[in-house]
């Protein structure tokens, strides 16, 4: 294929024209949102998992006996109430993650929830380095209502950088040791790869997001179908850039 810009040669798995930045074909095709959605929304009604929901239910209803806690019993102790906070999200949050662990490629093959346990210390470190992350955001943009609204955003831009580092802790689990080194490497290897996809990566992240918290507000009925909705969709995307190579490069394009 010819860049349409620069008439430069691409290959069929460049996102963009290493000459002039052009996004390709490629990228088009293979990274619109839309056509993820849509393609997930088919596939979701086809096969209809259930997505461990009770198991996801029950791990809600402990974090918000943490987050009642949270504004009830340690209200007065900022300190205390910050650091009881940030250890029950590193402690239950990964128990809420290891449903995606089940998701396969091969949807007629049973998924054993019980069989992710063995992942919770990976997804534990990773949930510490994300608190660390949030810490030091808290401490820099403290106090400054501009400054917070910064924080939402790099809030949301971290998170949106790290999930794919949820599959690969499930998929590259031939790892040596998955220390917290290793931990650092995914991320390191999650953000190279979805550098010149980060606002589609972004925009996922809303868009599913927005979608569950309005089956919550609904009383949770839509909630099963969501739940299914986003695993699948996330899964798609990884599996995406997996495709295309995009965890294995070691600098960018």
């Amino acid at each position: 294929m010819l860049c349409k810009k620069c008439k430069k040669k691409t290959e069929p798995m460049d996102l963009y024209c290493l000459e002039c930045g052009t996004p390709t074909e490629s990228y088009k095709e293979h990274f619109n949102v839309r056509s993820l959605l849509k393609k997930s929304s088919e596939e979701t009604n086809t096969y209809k998992p259930n997505f461990h929901f009770f198991y996801i239910i029950v791990m809600l209803v402990i974090l918000l006996f943490i987050g009642l806690a949270h504004f009830q019993v340690f209200s007065e102790k900022a300190l205390f109430n910050y650091i009881y906070l940030n250890v029950s999200m590193i402690l239950v949050i990964p128990f809420l993650l290891l449903p995606f662990g089940t998701i396969s490629e091969y949807r007629n093959e049973p998924a054993k929830l019980s069989d992710t346990f063995k992942f919770y210390p990976k997804l534990m470190l990773l949930i510490l380095c994300l608190s660390i992350y949030f810490a030091v955001l808290k401490i820099i943009c403290q106090g400054d209502p501009i400054l917070n609204l910064v924080r939402l955003i790099l809030v949301l831009w971290g998170l949106a950088i790290v999930f794919p580092v949820v599959f690969l802790i499930f998929n590259r689990n031939s790892e040596p040791q998955m220390d917290t080194l290793t931990i650092f490497r995914l991320i390191k290897k999650a953000y190279i790869a979805g550098k010149y996809l980060r606002w589609h990566q972004f925009s996922l992240c809303l868009i599913l997001g927005v979608i569950n918290l309005i089956s919550v507000v609904l009383i949770f009925v839509p909630l099963p179908a969501a739940m299914n909705f986003t695993g699948n969709t996330m899964y798609l995307w990884f599996k995406k850039q997996e495709e295309f190579g995009l965890y294995d490069k070691h600098k960018d394009y």
